[in-house]
């Protein structure tokens, strides 16, 4: 009699971040955020791959709806999508440690002040990946496939 062959079964993440692979300050970010994500809740998708996402029809319809070349966006596994600045706060609340940020992303007008911060990032994000690569020991993309 031979055992049953246990499968393992695909990790469900809290969010899915969709990053351009293609930036390099993006890349950075998402290198750092892996970093800070040690009760791994955040997955990572390049956006160039969620068009063709066989395996993830939801990524693929995210990715027809939404304006990824823009900023990045985050996927909810409730299928909620934020973008930009909402988008980093999400993410900054998922991280360990993130009870310290909770009490002020709570108060009124917060969400629109980090869309307002993150939109000349998102604008510059080649130049700051350019300033980013000079220090980066890593300089290879994440997740290319």
């Amino acid at each position: 009699m031979t055992a049953p062959r246990l499968t393992r079964q695909p990790r469900s993440f809290d969010l899915t971040v969709l990053f351009d692979r293609d930036c390099g300050f993006c890349n950075w970010t998402v290198r750092q955020l892996r970093g800070l994500d040690r009760h791994r809740r955040l997955e990572y998708v390049a956006l160039q791959s969620a068009t063709s996402a066989h395996d993830r029809p939801e990524l693929a319809a995210v990715a027809a709806r939404y304006p990824l070349a823009e900023s990045i966006h985050l996927v909810r596994r409730d299928g909620s999508v934020v973008a930009g600045g909402r988008a980093m706060l999400a993410i900054l609340d998922a991280l360990p440690g993130a009870w310290l940020l909770r009490p002020w992303t709570r108060f009124p007008g917060m969400a629109l002040l980090a869309d307002l911060l993150y939109a000349p990032i998102a604008a510059n994000r080649h130049s700051l990946g350019r300033l980013v690569a000079r220090n980066d020991p890593v300089r290879c993309d994440v997740d290319r496939p």
